[in-house]
């Protein structure tokens, strides 16, 4: 197989799933058939993803006429692996989760995840805006799936209208780039063009940044652009709402980035992503503080995530090189583990419990001692809460402690006070993951979850696993880093004049 051949595998293979998923979904008498399919689909594209690292890297191909629309780097390899992860997990658990609508389900999941991997793989920003359009549009679809309820339509409508004004902006950013370039929108050549072009052109430019930062920040929930993501992810079947936490939103994140990174050093971009994080991750977790509602918590807990990534971002783009960009591409590492690892759990205990009580309300008083009864969901659920409070030495750890010493090395003063930010919000975030560990372990005697049965294999096992590797990733950080620097190596050879 050339290089070539390799290059567009897993998109191809996803590209194919959708049609193959939609076939097996319509034509089968078994409802299992198609997640099976999907997450199969996932996993052979995983493998052509892991077969890239066999070629010579950075290369890039032509897919429409002359146009090199994809560039294939280590970056884009660490997004399409954690996606084609994430969407084999999602599958898998599924195929329990899901009653109906297998036939449009599961081709718009693996259409999600076929938009991230396009982004990863970019070389342009022409492509990036239509793989992030595919990725959004398969998740306007994914988030309301529950047509029934009122609730998700309303979550639907609402996350809908916000990212189509975000999209609406993004492509007008993309529009003053393209204008103020000489035409150019291939990122291996923006920046130089950009460069010759700073002095007269800072202002548009300027412009650009902000337009691009607020368009695809919208999909990333940048705060104050997040008001969509507690309600979609609530109201999402909860394999979405993994999917969404773990791989669609951070894919939002290294959109921004690889757009930002080509932008003249005179224009404080940086900076102003570590402005919107520190931003995010406080409000963030002041906001999850007034949780009671378990998949409502952990919606409102994946704001503050954002903003560590961000922040990690922006000191990178700033000035913190390669080790922050580390701490940043670790950080959507562990995220994708522990994030989904923890909605799928409540999706398990929520699956069961509300098999039992429908009008279960799924708040912490209400699922109080039922850790004794789904000790597998349990178990993975209180990994993925340490883990993500930043718990030594659990992965969420060490993502955090790279973004603090980039921080504290790439600003003086001010970069020690963001340091110290990121050290407290991770305090803080305990006020909210330590009442919902008591809770699954609490003995209440007026309420029983004896006849509660334990959670479906086909989602303890997918739990069994994200779990083990939160913990493995955490006990041997550097097979993690091992993973992600080459991707940050990248991300920093692509900002003009980064010796500077």
């Amino acid at each position: 197989m050339n290089a070539e051949s390799l290059a567009f595998g897993p998109l191809g293979v996803l590209l194919v799933g959708i049609f193959l998923t939609y076939v097996a979904a319509a034509a089968s008498d078994h409802d299992e058939v198609a997640g099976w399919l999907a997450a199969l689909v996932c996993a052979v594209a995983l493998g052509a993803t892991v077969l890239l690292t066999t070629t010579a890297l950075p290369s890039s191909y032509s897919v429409l006429g002359d146009a090199g629309a994809l560039r294939i780097t280590y970056l884009g390899v660490l997004v399409a692996g954690i996606a084609t992860f994430v969407g084999a997990v999602a599958s898998v658990t599924s195929v329990r989760f899901l009653d109906a609508g297998q036939e449009t389900y599961y081709p718009l999941l693996i259409a999600l995840v076929a938009g991230v991997v396009g982004i990863g793989f970019s070389a342009d920003m022409f492509t990036l805006y239509v793989s992030f359009e595919l990725m959004a549009v398969a998740s306007y679809a994914l988030v309301p799936f529950r047509l029934g309820r009122e609730s998700a339509v309303a979550a639907g409508s609402r996350y809908l209208i916000m990212n189509v004004v975000g999209s609406v902006l993004a492509i007008f950013g993309i529009s003053l780039v393209y204008a103020n370039s000489g035409g150019v929108l291939a990122f291996d050549a923006l920046g130089s063009a950009l460069v010759a072009s700073e002095g007269q052109l800072v202002d548009p430019l300027a412009i650009a940044v902000l337009f691009l930062v607020v368009g695809f920040g919208v999909k990333a929930a940048i705060v104050p652009l997040h008001t969509w993501l507690p309600d979609a992810y609530t109201e999402a079947p909860a394999a979405i709402s993994a999917l969404l936490a773990g791989v669609a939103t951070p894919a939002a994140l290294v959109a921004i980035s690889k757009c930002l990174a080509v932008f003249p050093g005179s224009i404080p971009s940086g900076l102003l992503l570590v402005g919107f994080g520190a931003v995010t991750m406080t409000v963030g977790n002041l906001l999850a503080l007034r949780q009671r509602e378990l998949k409502r918590l952990l919606a409102y807990s994946s704001i503050p995530h954002i903003g560590y990534i961000v922040v990690g971002l922006g000191v990178g783009l700033y000035g913190g090189g390669v080790v922050a960009f580390d701490g940043a591409f670790f950080h959507i590492l562990a995220n994708a583990l522990m994030k989904g690892g923890a909605f799928l759990a409540v999706g398990a205990i929520l699956y069961r419990l509300r098999r039992v009580d429908p009008d279960n309300p799924g708040t912490m008083d209400s699922v109080a001692g039922i850790g004794y009864q789904m000790p597998v969901a349990a178990a993975a659920l209180v990994v993925g809460v340490l883990a993500l409070a930043g718990v030594p030495p659990l992965a969420g750890f060490w993502g955090k402690l790279f973004i603090v010493v980039a921080s504290a090395e790439a600003a003086g003063t001010a970069g020690i006070l963001l340091a110290l930010l990121v050290v407290a919000n991770s305090f803080l975030s305990l006020g909210y993951y330590l009442p919902l560990l008591r809770s699954l372990f609490a003995r209440d005697d007026e309420q029983s979850f004896a006849e509660l049965r334990p959670s479906p294999r086909a989602i303890a096992v997918p739990l069994v696993v994200v779990t083990t590797l939160t913990i493995v990733v955490g006990l041997a950080p550097v097979a993690g880093f091992e993973i992600v620097h080459p991707a940050a190596e990248a991300m920093a050879d692509t900002i003009p004049e980064v010796s500077a």
